[in-house]
């Protein structure tokens, strides 16, 4: 079940012996987060090394190149009404008023959230044990932990420990995204696009999820990409950033690069979720929650960037 989303990746045995093959990595490369593995984790069987093994080199096949750029990150407005040429906040919130110029350099954003299968290997290779224990024992709440659907968070640090862990095995500068990184994506590198979807337009049942029946999570390869080929920038999990938050930061923003306040009480999230009605799951909506919450979320995810290193 941990291969379910990389096609690209193919596990054969070859006398007693694994070999992880990708697209994009060649066989020294692997063989070098191989060796990586054993060396940070020599306690652990060697099925669980080659679990590991396989998860960072799938996490490095789906790690989508963005081309840095500029662009005015923050309210673009919409038209007012249909055909109308003034235009009106598209967002809610005030604190995305200010649009402020940003210029990012090339990087990656992973194409999906992190799966439950994926953190819940990390989380066992660390020694911890299952988060919602008793939900996982009840029958009537199996859909919540299907493999593919998004990772349940509780803390900043851990998700952005868990990117970093992977970085240090594959060998590169994994992360989690700034919320710059985040928005540039999403708005296809920039573009005044509102919604993070094939088309940028939010049409329920065809490239989001339906309007009727209960909102619940989806697995993390549901419906389009958006044109760069990321998935779910919308409408499933919130997803952590890099970032400190403050209300007051892009007008303080700095142009090149920015990550956010050096300091803070809560961390920047992206996408709304789930949750969040239909209309305001924006490519500009922000919010912000504790860095460490009372419990693990479901609602609450993440996924992985990396700088781009020439």
């Amino acid at each position: 079940m941990r291969n379910l989303l990389s096609s690209s990746v193919i596990v054969a045995f070859f006398a007693g012996c694994t070999s992880v093959t990708s697209e994009r990595l060649n066989n020294a490369q692997i063989e070098a987060i191989q060796g990586r593995v054993e060396e940070r984790h020599p306690n652990l069987s060697s099925s669980q090394q080659t679990a590991i093994t396989e998860l960072v080199v799938r996490a490095v096949d789906n790690m989508v190149f963005v081309e840095g750029g500029s662009f005015m990150m923050g309210e673009f407005g919409v038209p007012c009404e249909p055909g109308s040429t003034e235009l009106c906040n598209a967002d809610f919130s005030p604190d995305n008023d200010y649009a402020h110029k940003v210029t990012l350099d090339d990087y990656y954003l992973s194409k999906f959230e992190t799966t439950l299968s994926d953190f819940d290997l990390y989380r066992e290779i660390m020694g911890r044990t299952p988060y919602a224990p008793e939900l996982r024992a009840r029958e009537d709440r199996q859909h919540l932990f299907q493999l593919d659907l998004p990772a349940w968070t509780k803390t900043w640090q851990e998700a952005k420990d868990y990117c970093v862990w992977l970085g240090e095995l594959a060998n590169r500068p994994f992360n989690l995204p700034s919320e710059a990184q985040w928005e540039f994506a999403a708005r296809n590198r920039g573009k005044n696009v509102l919604y993070a979807t094939n088309n940028g337009e939010y049409t329920p049942g065809v490239n989001t999820p339906p309007d009727d029946g209960p909102a619940k999570m989806r697995p993390v390869d549901s419906f389009p990409p958006n044109p760069l080929g990321i998935h779910n920038l919308t409408s499933n999990s919130a997803e952590w950033t890099l970032d400190w938050y403050s209300e007051t930061y892009y007008q303080e923003s700095p142009e090149m690069n920015p990550t956010g306040p050096s300091t803070g009480e809560t961390k920047v999230i992206r996408s709304g979720g789930y949750r969040t009605a239909s209309p305001n799951k924006t490519t500009i909506l922000r919010d912000h929650v504790n860095p460490v919450e009372e419990h693990y979320y479901e609602s609450l995810g993440f996924r992985c960037g990396q700088t781009h290193t020439r």
